[in-house]
């Protein structure tokens, strides 16, 4: 791995955080009993759960048993400013995903697939987006959402009865990964890999790894944000996505490539090097665009 990122001692998420997330996650703060009830239930069953799961069944990632792989986390850690390097666990699969579990002592699981399937920048972009949610405290609510799908499949009509919070948890939950994707964006410092990482959670098959059309993938992001123009449009999409966790692959690039455009990622990083980055993102994606 070559150690040429910024390193943003000192970064504080609320400086970057998507403008939703903080509304949607001030308004969950603000539901009587919620936080308390939450990490009681996530600290002494949820985390606890987990950590025997994952101890018992997958891969324990290490400095002496994966130094390559641990590598990937201690340095992104080390960009973001994070002092506290989670624990890391690879299971087996063969799409690419990660996931991070637990609020008090969070977790990082990585699929297999994830590491075969992507380069340094793109598996940087991922472990980004999962330590964002560790820096932002995503991971109380995101216990709690989970909790409560279960409770209310156990629970006779718990669905209509919970339905409002059950609801604005999801909510806050999409929200919470455009936050993420922003904070992997400035681990990995290469909007190109970003971008790359996208496609290929969206379905870009492997023998179409060296053919990637990186232009048509920012212009169907494009398009799919100008269907919002349409009332009908926005409707569907606010009700095809209600009760998901995470928003649509090519809504979370559409989003990434506004805050791009907005000026706001630059400010995070000096002048000098955000111009490197500008003119060897423009270089790359000739590249990608001649060659693959």
């Amino acid at each position: 791995m070559i150690r040429n990122k910024k390193i943003l001692t000192g970064l504080d998420h609320t400086s970057y955080e998507h403008p939703f997330d903080q509304k949607a996650l001030s308004a969950l703060e603000s539901t009587p009993g919620l936080d308390l009830v939450g990490k009681f239930i996530t600290k002494n069953m949820v985390e606890r759960v987990y950590t025997v799961q994952y101890t018992g069944s997958h891969l324990r990632v290490t400095k002496d048993s994966y130094p390559k792989i641990y590598e990937y986390l201690e340095y992104a850690c080390q960009i973001l400013d994070i002092k506290q390097i989670p624990e890391l666990y690879i299971e087996w699969g063969y799409n690419i995903n990660a996931c991070t579990v637990g609020a008090e002592n969070p977790i990082i699981v990585l699929n297999s697939g994830l590491i075969d399937l992507c380069d340094d920048e793109e598996i940087m972009f991922v472990i980004g987006h999962e330590l964002g949610h560790v820096k932002s405290n995503h991971m109380l609510y995101h216990m709690m959402a989970q909790v409560i799908n279960i409770i209310i499949s156990m629970i006779p009509f718990g669905s209509l009865a919970a339905a409002p919070v059950q609801f604005a948890l999801f909510y806050w939950d999409r929200m919470s990964e455009f936050t993420a994707d922003r904070a992997g964006l400035l681990c990995c410092q290469n909007k190109d890999a970003a971008i790359r990482a996208f496609m290929k959670m969206a379905g870009m098959p492997i023998k179409q790894f060296d053919d990637m059309k990186y232009q048509t993938f920012i212009q169907q992001a494009k398009d799919f944000k100008q269907l919002d123009f349409d009332g009908m449009n926005k409707i569907i999409k606010t009700i095809s996505i209600a009760d998901d966790s995470h928003p649509w692959t090519v809504m979370r690039a559409a989003e990434l490539l506004n805050w791009i455009a907005s000026g706001e990622y630059e400010k995070h990083l000096p002048i000098q090097q955000s111009k490197v980055l500008i003119k060897k993102s423009t270089n790359q994606q000739s590249h990608v665009l001649k060659n693959f």
